[in-house]
């Protein structure tokens, strides 16, 4: 058997090992608590086209949303005829087509969580939101975990901290919005757990069982281009073209007058110099 064929045999006990776990009192307590944290993040989102890809029953039954595409791995782990039945890296659907993705507990499990990440980034739109739900190891269930006790689905699975999450997101162009914890009862048994619950929910004390990411994706921001100065649009053609003339060739503030050099009188054959006669015409009164 290959590593392929391995990896979807582990993945599928893992599915059906998750079914049982949320069927148990324990799971079911723990799921109502991540519906209500869900349920005030989509109160008022108006999601029109939504997908959910997890084990465990539909959280997103929200009469908000119109249409909502649930997903099992194999033909006989589906609940629904509409169920898309596919790997969970590699959805059969156009890119940036739905409106929300939430992805319930299926990055512990999944043999690639990187590549489910991925898959599901791509078909959220730009509008759209996606909503990542995972067991938290520092919370107060961290503790059970180091038991390395395989009677419980979440104690098998991977856990991954936020900060990890917050990197992968950044790889594939998205940024977290916010960040809820949930299940914040230590025991099974404890009276008044939903109390416990609210009060942790308030404070969003980072002490829940797990975490719930709301990310979005990274816009980039359009830097408005300023207008050059145009004269022509505010003073005319013909102002603007002489303005254009001048700035050419500008005109010189003053003018340099070329040297002149005054000529030598020629010599004379004899050794003198000839001077020439100024002869001017006397008047009769002036000469006596």
């Amino acid at each position: 058997m290959s590593n392929h064929h391995a990896d979807q045999a582990t993945f599928s006990e893992q599915f059906l090992a998750g079914q049982r776990y949320w069927q148990t009192s324990h799971g079911r307590r723990q799921w109502q608590a991540e519906k209500q944290c869900l349920h005030q993040l989509l109160a008022r989102s108006g999601v029109q086209h939504a997908l959910e890809l997890g084990v465990a029953p539909p959280l997103l039954a929200h009469d908000s949303i119109r249409h909502r595409i649930g997903w099992a791995p194999q033909r006989d782990l589906a609940e629904h005829p509409s169920t898309l039945i596919c790997r969970p890296e590699a959805l059969p659907l156009a890119d940036e087509s739905l409106e929300l993705v939430l992805v319930h507990h299926l990055l512990e499990v999944a043999p690639q969580p990187t590549h489910v990440l991925r898959e599901a980034a791509r078909v959220t739109s730009d509008s759209g939101r996606l909503i990542l739900i995972g067991w938290h190891p520092l919370g107060i269930a961290g503790p059970a975990r180091l038991k390395r006790c395989n009677e419980r689905f979440y104690q098998r699975s991977r856990w991954l901290k936020p900060g990890r999450l917050r990197d992968w997101l950044r790889f594939i162009d998205f940024n977290i919005e916010r960040i809820d914890y949930c299940g914040f009862v230590p025991f099974e048994n404890t009276p008044d757990w939903l109390l416990m619950e609210r009060w942790g929910r308030r404070h969003n004390l980072p002490l829940g069982r797990a975490w719930v990411i709301s990310a979005k994706r990274q816009m980039c921001r359009m830097i408005p281009l300023k207008k050059r100065f145009d004269p022509a649009a505010m003073l005319g053609s013909k102002v603007s073209a002489l303005a254009c003339r001048r700035s050419e060739s500008p005109e010189p503030l003053y003018t340099v007058l070329p040297s002149v050099t005054p000529e030598k009188p020629l010599p004379n054959p004899a050794g003198h110099v000839h001077h020439e006669k100024c002869s001017s015409a006397a008047s009769p009164g002036v000469m006596a």
